[in-house]
This record gives structure tokens, C-alpha cells and sequence, in this order.
């Protein structure tokens, strides 16, 4: 003990005790180290994993799917730009054409009215009728009788809607007279006999349907 407190050597005291203070040292920095390796190391993956989690938490909300079916529900909206089949034309090729006298046998000089039918092949159209489109002719064998050609004012303008199916009618009327260019009155009156008459649509002609004048 007393080799302890008071060194003995042919040194000086002080630099025992120098010698025992830096190996005091270098024990106590080794102890240090290796508490903190397996004593207070845990403290930190700890922390790490406690505050990692809760930071995703905060980010994860995302407010792009609710926008995201707006602006595509936006550019699925189709544009309509058709027209409907009322607003289309008929032609002579869509439309089947009928003619037919009011009555089959009529008295010489009687006015008779001849109904002309239509109806669409297809789709449904609009049937503009008119002198220039519509006409009606009245003829006994080579011989013509009357013809709104010359009588166009016996067409009534008028626009038919036409569909498939269902039949739509204007009416024509012919006065029982001969007819001549400009429809000029005091002709003289169909003779008794039979009669043909015969209408055509935009080219579309119909069949001749016979009547008798007596």
C-alpha cells in the first residue's frame, strides 16, 4: 500500500503518478465506449422507427383521384352534331309513289279527285310537293287528256313528312276537262270512255290506276 501511494523508483514521483492518471484515463474512456455501444445504442432505431411512420401518415392523403373522374367524365362527353331524318330531303329513290281516283266511275264533266300517297323505302324525309316536283297525268290510250304540267296549280304546295310504314297523302283535283299549255278554261270535256291516270315523284312514277267517264 505504501508502494502505491508513494511510488518508488529512481523517477520522479510525478511521473508515477502520471503514468497511473493516464492509464486511469484510458480504462474510464474504454468503459465509456463500451456502455455506449450496449447501453444507450437503442435509443436510436427506436426513435427512428417511431417518427418514420408518422411522417407518411401526413403526406399520404391525396386529393388528385377525386379530381382526376371530373376532368375525365369531361372529355367522355360525346358531341351530337346529327340531324334528325325529318330535316332530310325525300328523293324520287326514297319514297314509293301511289295514285288513286276518289271514285272509279264518274259522270262526263264531273270534277274527280285523284289521292296521291307516299311512303318511305327507308328513313323517314320530307317531301316537298309542289307543281315541279309532283305531277299527275290523265290520259286515254296515246291520247292525252289533261296534265298538271300545264295545270300546275292544281298541285297544292305543301311538305309531306315521310316514313316507313305509314302513308301521307295530298290530293289533286281535275276539273273532267281537256287540258292545254297554260291551263286555259272553256276546254271541252273528257268524253265518256276509260281513263288512265298516273302520278311521278321526282322520277318516281306510279302505277297507272284505270277509271271510267260515262
Amino acid at each position: 500500500m505504501s508502494s502505491l501511494l508513494h511510488p518508488v523508483g529512481h523517477l520522479p514521483a510525478s511521473v508515477y503518478w502520471f503514468r497511473r492518471g493516464l492509464v486511469l484515463a484510458v480504462l474510464a474512456l474504454l468503459l465509456f465506449l463500451v456502455l455506449r455501444m450496449f447501453g444507450g445504442g437503442d435509443d436510436d432505431p427506436q426513435n427512428t422507427a417511431a417518427t418514420g411512420p408518422q411522417q407518411d401518415p401526413t403526406t399520404a392523403p391525396v386529393v388528385t383521384p377525386s379530381s382526376t373522374p371530373a376532368t375525365t367524365e369531361k372529355s367522355e362527353e360525346p358531341t351530337k352534331t346529327t340531324t334528325t331524318p325529318r330535316d332530310t330531303k325525300c328523293d324520287g329513290s326514297e319514297v314509293r309513289v301511289e295514285v288513286l281516283p276518289t271514285n272509279r266511275r264518274i259522270v262526263s264533266g264531273s270534277v274527280l279527285n285523284f289521292v296521291v300517297r307516299f311512303e318511305a323505302v327507308l328513313d323517314e324525309c320530307k317531301a316537298a310537293i309542289d307543281s315541279g316536283e309532283l305531277t299527275v297525268t290523265v290520259t286515254s290510250g296515246n291520247d292525252l287528256i289533261w296534265t298538271t304540267t300545264h295545270c300546275g296549280k292544281a298541285v297544292q304546295r305543301t311538305t309531306l313528312v315521310v316514313a316507313k310504314g305509314k302513308q301521307v297523302a295530298t290530293t289533286v283535283p281535275w276539273d273532267g276537262r281537256r287540258s292545254g299549255p297554260g291551263c286555259l278554261p272553256g276546254q271541252p270535256v273528257a268524253k265518256p270512255g276509260t281513263y288512265v291516270v298516273k302520278a311521278v315523284f321526282d322520277d318516281r312514277a306510279s302505277i297507272a290506276q284505270a277509271f271510267q267517264v260515262v
